[in-house]
């Protein structure tokens, strides 16, 4: 849990999605504190391009929703 979001974590996070990506998945952040996310839209820090939900159940829906439809083996 972080409790600060500076630049190098925005950094960070955006190296671990576009990692995730190289290997075939999709990534979602959850459970930024309103706090948290109102000082990065202060510093202009953005998560743009990522998934974002407010928790675990909401970015499971999200990358669900993403996720190819597969058709089933007869």
């Amino acid at each position: 849990m972080l409790d600060v979001m500076d630049s190098f974590a925005v950094r960070t996070l955006r190296s671990i999605a576009q990692m995730v990506k190289l290997l075939g998945a999709e990534c979602a952040v959850v459970g930024i504190q309103p706090e948290v996310a109102f000082s990065m839209v202060q510093l202009g820090l953005t998560l743009q391009g990522m998934t974002t939900a407010l928790d675990l159940e909401d970015g499971l829906d999200a990358l669900q929703a993403r996720a190819p439809v597969q058709s089933s083996p007869l």
